[in-house]
Protein backbone atom coordinates (compact mmCIF):
# COMPACT_ATOMS: atom_id res chain seq x y z
CA UNK A 1 0.00 0.00 0.00
CA UNK A 2 2.70 2.16 0.58
CA UNK A 3 3.72 2.38 -2.82
CA UNK A 4 0.69 4.01 -3.86
CA UNK A 5 1.65 7.72 -2.29
CA UNK A 6 4.05 9.71 -3.09
CA UNK A 7 5.89 11.62 -0.67
CA UNK A 8 5.12 15.93 -0.94
CA UNK A 9 9.12 15.90 -2.38
CA UNK A 10 8.38 13.48 -4.97
CA UNK A 11 5.41 15.19 -6.43
CA UNK A 12 6.58 18.37 -6.23
CA UNK A 13 9.63 16.82 -8.64
CA UNK A 14 6.98 15.17 -10.69
CA UNK A 15 5.34 18.53 -11.37
CA UNK A 16 8.34 20.29 -11.89
CA UNK A 17 8.93 17.27 -14.53
CA UNK A 18 5.70 17.71 -16.09
CA UNK A 19 6.04 21.70 -15.99
CA UNK A 20 9.48 21.02 -17.87
CA UNK A 21 7.56 19.22 -20.42
CA UNK A 22 4.60 21.24 -21.56
CA UNK A 23 6.31 24.31 -21.96
CA UNK A 24 8.92 22.56 -24.42
CA UNK A 25 5.78 21.00 -26.35
CA UNK A 26 4.57 24.67 -26.31
CA UNK A 27 7.99 25.92 -28.08
CA UNK A 28 8.57 22.76 -29.99
CA UNK A 29 4.59 23.61 -31.35
CA UNK A 30 6.03 27.14 -32.11
CA UNK A 31 9.02 26.06 -34.09
CA UNK A 32 7.28 23.36 -36.11
CA UNK A 33 4.64 25.86 -37.83
CA UNK A 34 7.56 28.38 -38.33
CA UNK A 35 9.47 25.37 -40.13
CA UNK A 36 6.12 24.59 -42.20
CA UNK A 37 5.83 28.26 -42.95
CA UNK A 38 9.39 28.10 -44.78
CA UNK A 39 8.39 25.43 -46.40
CA UNK A 40 5.20 26.65 -47.99
CA UNK A 41 7.43 29.45 -49.11
CA UNK A 42 9.69 27.12 -50.97
CA UNK A 43 6.96 25.25 -52.54
CA UNK A 44 4.89 28.54 -53.40
CA UNK A 45 8.24 29.73 -55.15
CA UNK A 46 7.85 26.42 -56.96
CA UNK A 47 4.20 26.75 -58.02
CA UNK A 48 4.88 30.28 -59.09
CA UNK A 49 7.85 29.00 -61.54
CA UNK A 50 5.76 26.36 -62.78
CA UNK A 51 2.92 28.82 -63.85
CA UNK A 52 5.56 31.00 -65.42
CA UNK A 53 6.28 27.81 -67.60
CA UNK A 54 3.21 27.35 -68.57
CA UNK A 55 2.87 31.23 -69.62
CA UNK A 56 6.06 30.85 -71.57
CA UNK A 57 4.67 28.19 -73.09
CA UNK A 58 0.54 29.57 -73.83
CA UNK A 59 -0.99 27.64 -71.66
CA UNK A 60 -2.81 30.08 -70.00
CA UNK A 61 -5.05 28.15 -68.48
CA UNK A 62 -2.15 25.84 -67.16
CA UNK A 63 -0.95 28.69 -65.61
CA UNK A 64 -4.35 30.09 -64.14
CA UNK A 65 -4.60 26.67 -62.38
CA UNK A 66 -1.32 27.03 -60.53
CA UNK A 67 -1.67 30.85 -59.84
CA UNK A 68 -5.19 29.90 -58.16
CA UNK A 69 -2.73 27.08 -55.88
CA UNK A 70 0.04 29.72 -55.60
CA UNK A 71 -2.26 32.45 -53.86
CA UNK A 72 -4.22 29.79 -51.53
CA UNK A 73 -0.60 29.03 -50.33
CA UNK A 74 -0.12 32.39 -49.69
CA UNK A 75 -3.80 32.64 -48.06
CA UNK A 76 -3.04 29.19 -45.95
CA UNK A 77 1.04 31.09 -44.67
CA UNK A 78 -1.08 34.16 -43.43
CA UNK A 79 -3.29 32.46 -41.29
CA UNK A 80 -0.76 29.89 -39.90
CA UNK A 81 1.49 33.45 -39.21
CA UNK A 82 -1.91 34.24 -37.12
CA UNK A 83 -2.29 31.47 -35.31
CA UNK A 84 1.54 31.34 -34.36
CA UNK A 85 0.99 35.02 -33.45
CA UNK A 86 -1.92 34.61 -31.18
CA UNK A 87 -0.21 31.38 -29.49
CA UNK A 88 3.02 33.01 -28.77
CA UNK A 89 1.07 35.46 -27.00
CA UNK A 90 -0.55 33.10 -24.76
CA UNK A 91 3.18 30.94 -24.27
CA UNK A 92 4.36 34.30 -23.23
CA UNK A 93 1.76 34.63 -20.44
CA UNK A 94 2.23 30.97 -19.54
CA UNK A 95 5.96 32.12 -18.55
CA UNK A 96 4.77 34.99 -16.98
CA UNK A 97 2.33 32.66 -14.21
CA UNK A 98 5.49 30.03 -14.10
CA UNK A 99 7.50 33.66 -13.09
CA UNK A 100 4.99 33.96 -10.63
CA UNK A 101 4.82 30.46 -9.10
CA UNK A 102 8.76 30.70 -8.76
CA UNK A 103 8.34 34.06 -6.96
CA UNK A 104 5.75 32.79 -4.78
CA UNK A 105 7.99 29.37 -4.60
CA UNK A 106 10.69 31.93 -3.20
CA UNK A 107 9.18 33.75 -0.50
CA UNK A 108 7.55 30.46 0.62
CA UNK A 109 11.24 29.41 1.23
CA UNK A 110 12.20 32.74 2.82
CA UNK A 111 8.89 32.63 5.39
CA UNK A 112 10.46 29.54 6.92
CA UNK A 113 14.24 31.06 7.76
CA UNK A 114 13.16 34.91 8.38
CA UNK A 115 11.52 35.80 11.45
CA UNK A 116 9.05 39.11 11.35
CA UNK A 117 6.92 40.66 13.84
CA UNK A 118 3.28 38.90 13.14
CA UNK A 119 1.70 42.03 13.57
CA UNK A 120 3.92 43.40 11.27
CA UNK A 121 3.45 40.16 8.76
CA UNK A 122 -0.45 40.89 8.85
CA UNK A 123 -0.01 44.51 7.91
CA UNK A 124 2.50 43.42 5.21
CA UNK A 125 0.48 41.26 3.91
CA UNK A 126 -3.10 43.17 3.96
CA UNK A 127 -0.67 45.75 1.51
CA UNK A 128 0.11 42.90 -0.90
CA UNK A 129 -3.51 42.01 -1.02
CA UNK A 130 -4.47 45.57 -2.12
CA UNK A 131 -1.82 45.74 -4.54
CA UNK A 132 -2.78 42.22 -5.85
CA UNK A 133 -6.72 43.58 -6.37
CA UNK A 134 -4.63 46.36 -8.29
CA UNK A 135 -2.84 43.97 -10.27
CA UNK A 136 -6.42 42.14 -11.13
CA UNK A 137 -7.15 45.36 -12.77
CA UNK A 138 -4.54 46.28 -14.29
CA UNK A 139 -4.65 42.70 -16.24
CA UNK A 140 -7.96 43.28 -17.10
CA UNK A 141 -6.03 46.64 -19.06
CA UNK A 142 -4.10 43.99 -20.48
CA UNK A 143 -6.64 41.79 -21.49
CA UNK A 144 -8.39 44.73 -23.18
CA UNK A 145 -5.40 45.62 -25.21
CA UNK A 146 -4.43 42.00 -25.97
CA UNK A 147 -8.25 41.53 -27.59
CA UNK A 148 -7.92 44.29 -29.65
CA UNK A 149 -4.38 43.42 -30.92
CA UNK A 150 -5.50 40.41 -32.04
CA UNK A 151 -8.52 41.55 -33.76
CA UNK A 152 -6.44 44.04 -35.34
CA UNK A 153 -3.55 41.74 -36.27
CA UNK A 154 -6.62 39.45 -37.63
CA UNK A 155 -8.37 41.63 -39.93
CA UNK A 156 -7.12 42.74 -43.30
CA UNK A 157 -4.49 40.43 -43.64
CA UNK A 158 -4.95 38.87 -47.09
CA UNK A 159 -5.70 42.12 -48.46
CA UNK A 160 -1.45 42.20 -48.35
CA UNK A 161 -1.60 38.74 -50.62
CA UNK A 162 -1.87 40.19 -54.33
CA UNK A 163 -4.78 39.40 -56.22
CA UNK A 164 -5.25 36.72 -59.00
CA UNK A 165 -5.30 39.62 -61.24
CA UNK A 166 -2.35 41.51 -60.26
CA UNK A 167 -0.62 37.82 -60.12
CA UNK A 168 -1.29 37.61 -63.29
CA UNK A 169 -0.35 40.43 -64.94
CA UNK A 170 2.92 39.75 -62.86
CA UNK A 171 3.27 36.47 -64.19
CA UNK A 172 3.16 37.78 -67.50
CA UNK A 173 5.73 40.33 -66.85
CA UNK A 174 8.04 37.91 -66.09
CA UNK A 175 7.32 35.46 -68.42
CA UNK A 176 8.25 37.76 -70.98
CA UNK A 177 11.35 38.98 -69.35
CA UNK A 178 12.47 34.90 -69.64
CA UNK A 179 12.10 35.12 -73.24
CA UNK A 180 14.07 38.06 -73.59
CA UNK A 181 16.74 36.22 -71.78
CA UNK A 182 16.24 38.18 -68.21
CA UNK A 183 15.57 34.68 -66.27
CA UNK A 184 17.88 35.65 -63.29
CA UNK A 185 16.21 38.93 -63.03
CA UNK A 186 12.62 37.69 -63.16
CA UNK A 187 13.69 34.61 -60.76
CA UNK A 188 14.87 37.32 -58.50
CA UNK A 189 11.77 39.26 -58.38
CA UNK A 190 9.67 36.05 -57.72
CA UNK A 191 11.56 35.44 -54.99
CA UNK A 192 11.75 38.82 -53.02
CA UNK A 193 8.48 39.93 -53.55
CA UNK A 194 7.47 36.45 -51.63
CA UNK A 195 9.47 37.29 -48.95
CA UNK A 196 8.57 40.90 -48.72
CA UNK A 197 4.79 40.23 -48.81
CA UNK A 198 5.61 37.13 -45.87
CA UNK A 199 7.58 39.89 -44.32
CA UNK A 200 4.68 42.83 -44.15
CA UNK A 201 2.14 40.20 -42.54
CA UNK A 202 5.08 39.53 -39.95
CA UNK A 203 5.51 43.13 -38.77
CA UNK A 204 1.56 43.72 -38.88
CA UNK A 205 1.05 40.83 -36.86
CA UNK A 206 4.10 42.14 -34.67
CA UNK A 207 3.04 45.81 -34.39
CA UNK A 208 5.40 46.99 -36.43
Amino acid sequence: MGLLFKSKKEREREARRDQRHAFRQAENAIEDVKDRIKQMEKDSSKIWAQARDYMKAGQKAAAQRSLISYRASQVLMTKLEQKRWVFEQYFTKMQAAKSDQQFADALSAMNKVVRIDPERVADVFDEAQDLLGEQVDADRFWDKLYTKETEGASAGLEDHIPSLDDLGKQLEQEAAAEVGGNTAQAGAEVDARIKAGQERVRNLLDGK
